[in-house]
């Protein structure tokens, strides 16, 4: 149906952004790009508990300023009221990244059936997990699903297509209506699950990943991120990645994936989905959109949102730095997020920083309003998650200065774990001084409109007077 990513987009994992002392000039990247790479799980089908309340889960989304979630195809025989729910939120501009575990003779039919949101199919969920026994049966009935899924399976008969009244055996890519549509990787859990599924980069447009920090900060060495990473690159060798799973929970810390407080997880959210960003990992999903209980399990304390749709700490830090960020307009006619400037590429911006940079991680962005935005944070913890000693850390902002030879007309600062107000910031001969902490603050810079140069004209020589004719006598 429609396509998730332009060619160039799938074809590419952008490079980090990375910007060091000595760096000058150094090239943006849409500050909506963003926006887009941010995504988040939902349960619609889960509809004996919080996610029946629809009207409330799609406000939510719409609160947030979220494009994109992440669900499950239904059995194509059952729960029509909840396909009907995903093609509202496709109507409303918010599209779906769907798991295919079903019977592959199912996948298709379940897609047709929420046709107005899917944007995206995915392998199976977890299917190897190290906490689960699993035999060679299951790891090679695994690594065929994903092969059936995207390649052509012959029917019986021969024919590579068969009638809507005939059992559907066709897969995603021998699909006329589907075959332009992202085929995303299956997930494991564990170094070993990723191993025991191989290579499978033949089958997929794109990798897959749950990379759960599982307590620490995003990107420091103790966390649990870079391994996950590094094992799904296992399956899917040379592809552009996703990160289908992340987060933080909230709620206890007898599961393995370790609490922070909620003040922690409003600073790591942003930093989270920027760090994805920096790496060139083309979307990351959120678990989840909302806690599923009140109780204190890990289980119900993944959401953005509170089980009574207020929003928590890294909910609101999501909010303002899609707010901040986005500039893209749903439009309801063509049913596309659409640019204020589609021709608009990215300039450079011609600065240094200086000062402690161990820690200050970065990404520099512009809007197509020519203003850049310049994400900064301290990548280190903000919650100490020892059980014995549990506590928000309080980490000293460090101060760095920023010195520009693009010249600067105004600079404010944000801090979206806040709010989104503008805080207007000194620039004093082109340079700033300002202290980073351990939540993104994003610095935004208008360069001095330079009138164009115009060309020296030529003085042109003064013109030669004719002479005077000779006055001459007529006789008469």
């Amino acid at each position: 149906m429609r396509n998730l990513f332009t060619s160039t987009l799938i074809a590419t994992a952008m490079a980090a952004t990375a910007v060091a002392s000595e760096a000058a000039p150094v090239t943006a990247r849409s500050a909506d790009s963003v926006v887009d790479s941010i995504g988040v799980n939902v349960h619609l089908g889960y509809d004996d508990r919080v996610y029946n309340e629809f009207p409330r889960i799609k406000a939510g989304l719409q609160e947030l300023g979220i494009r994109h979630y992440r669900d499950g195809l239904e059995n194509p025989a059952f729960k029509g009221h909840i396909k009907k729910r995903h093609n509202e939120l496709g109507r409303a501009g918010i599209r779906g990244t769907f798991l295919a575990g079903l019977p592959i003779e199912q996948v298709l039919a379940a897609a047709d059936l929420v046709a107005d949101s899917l944007e995206a199919f995915e392998g199976q969920n977890e299917i190897l997990n190290i906490y689960v026994k699993w035999d060679d049966a299951k790891r090679d009935a695994a690594r065929k699903h994903q092969r059936e899924l995207y390649k052509t399976k012959p029917h019986p008969n021969g024919a590579t297509h068969r009638s809507s009244t005939q059992a559907r055996w066709d897969t995603v890519k021998a699909s006329p209506n589907w075959r332009d549509t992202p085929v995303i990787g299956p997930s494991a859990v564990g170094h070993e699950g990723y191993v025991a599924l191989g290579n499978l980069s033949a089958y997929m447009d794109i990798g897959n990943a749950h990379a759960y920090p599982l307590g620490p900060a995003p990107a420091v060495p103790e966390s649990n991120y870079f391994k996950e990473l590094a094992s799904a690159g296992i399956v899917a060798p040379g592809k552009p990645m996703m990160v289908t799973e992340t987060g933080y929970q909230t709620g206890d810390n007898k599961e393995g994936n370790q609490r922070v407080s909620l003040a922690a997880s409003g600073k790591y959210a942003p930093r989270l989905f920027l760090e994805n960003f920096n790496r060139g990992i083309l979307r990351s999903f959120w678990y989840e959109l909302i806690n599923q209980g009140t109780d204190q399990g890990q289980e119900s304390n993944f959401g953005l949102l509170n089980k009574d749709f207020s929003l928590k700490p890294s909910g609101l830090a999501v909010k303002n730095l899609i707010a901040l960020l986005g500039e893209a307009r749903y439009n309801d006619k063509t049913r596309k997020w659409e640019q204020p400037n589609p021709a608009f590429k990215p300039g450079s911006l011609d600065f240094t920083l200086s000062g402690d940079m161990a820690n200050v991680h970065s990404t520099l962005l512009q809007k197509s309003n020519g203003k850049f935005y310049l994400c900064l944070w301290q990548e280190v913890p903000s919650y100490n998650h020892d059980n014995a000693v549990e506590a928000d850390i309080a980490v000293t902002p460090v101060p760095i200065s920023l010195h520009f030879a693009t010249p600067i007309a105004a600079a404010a600062l944000y801090a979206p774990t806040k709010n989104t107000e503008a805080a207007p910031l000194a620039v004093d001969k082109n340079r700033i001084a300002l202290n980073v902490p351990d939540e993104v603050v994003i610095l935004e810079l208008t360069p001095k409109k330079v009138a164009p140069k115009k060309a020296a004209l030529k003085k042109a020589a003064p013109k030669k007077k004719k002479a005077a004719p000779k006055a001459t006598s007529k006789r008469h």
